[in-house]
């Protein structure tokens, strides 16, 4: 089989577009749909099913993309296994979503680093469920992401179907943050019906029973939402707790809601069987360390 067309496939279900992945991909429509077809004839059913808004994965498919994720993950860890040429290289890949503490955590981490050994480090910020989808794909061997108390079966069902293992990390309750030039910022708590007149951001869809406010802006990708936020006075977030540092730098304040804010949790995710480095233990031990304090 060829682990090319596993690609092809995997990126098609991301994308649930043809055209879109063949953008991604940089090659053509057509020969991205013939290899498709190709590789369907090979298993001897549809992997998708199209439609006029795009493709989804038919029940067998999503079977067969669940394995193919999971078998280019397990080949790009072969990959990075044969590429070593030095057992004294410092390695470690971590998709996080963004919090205080995971940055302070970093920080610290990197500075414990042995200044005189080989690096090789990637750390990569996104949304809150991003890391599932790095750590999945092999992008990064750990993972930060964050749900939803409320959303804590779908989360896990996702792990499950991502072939992907998971250990506690942090729970907390957020606070609503606006700039410091925010009308509300001077009192010592706030109220759901005062947060309905600001427009709410967030770095993902906001859990049910949090998208009251008619004004919403949903921000992806590697957007600050701390950056952009401190220039918005009449817009909040709800965020996990932030070093008074990081609330300085940006000209932010925090305060608990009246009626209590939505919980979330933070979670590790690693591949199934995953067993952590040094480097990895360290920053793990530093993280919770900075969650609690």
């Amino acid at each position: 089989m060829n682990t090319l067309h596993l690609t092809y496939a995997v990126e098609v279900a991301r994308c649930g577009s043809i055209t879109r992945a063949a953008e991604k991909l940089y090659m053509a429509q057509p020969n991205l749909s013939k290899a498709l077809h190709e590789l369907e004839e090979q298993m001897g059913f549809a992997i998708f099913r199209r439609t006029s808004r795009g493709v989804t994965p038919t029940p067998r498919g999503q079977e067969f993309l669940d394995c193919a994720r999971g078998l280019l993950a397990q080949l790009r860890s072969m990959e990075r296994l044969s590429a070593r040429s030095d057992d004294a290289m410092q390695r470690f890949s971590l998709s996080m979503a963004g919090a205080g503490y995971l940055r302070q955590a970093m920080a610290r981490w990197t500075a414990s680093l042995d200044p005189s050994a080989p690096l090789d480090v990637s750390v990569r910020e996104g949304g809150d469920l991003d890391a599932v989808q790095d750590v999945a794909e092999g992008l990064a061997l750990l993972g930060v992401a964050r749900y939803a108390a409320t959303e804590e079966d779908a989360f896990f069902a996702l792990l499950r179907q991502q072939s992907l293992e998971s250990q506690p990390l942090a729970a907390f309750e957020a606070l609503a943050t606006f700039s410091a030039a925010s009308p509300l910022a001077q009192q010592d708590s706030v109220s759901r019906d005062e947060l309905r007149s600001l427009t709410a951001l967030s770095p993902a869809p906001l859990p049910a029973g949090e998208g009251e406010a008619p004004r919403r802006l949903c921000l992806r990708g590697q957007l600050n939402c701390l950056e952009l936020l401190s220039g918005m006075p009449e817009a909040f977030l709800w965020a996990p707790p932030e070093p008074d540092e990081t609330l300085r730098r940006y000209g932010l304040v925090q305060r608990r809601c009246a009626q209590g804010g939505p919980r979330f949790c933070d979670a590790l995710v690693f591949p199934r069987g995953h067993g952590f480095s040094q480097l990895e233990q360290r920053f793990i031990a530093l993280a919770q360390e900075s969650a609690g304090g």
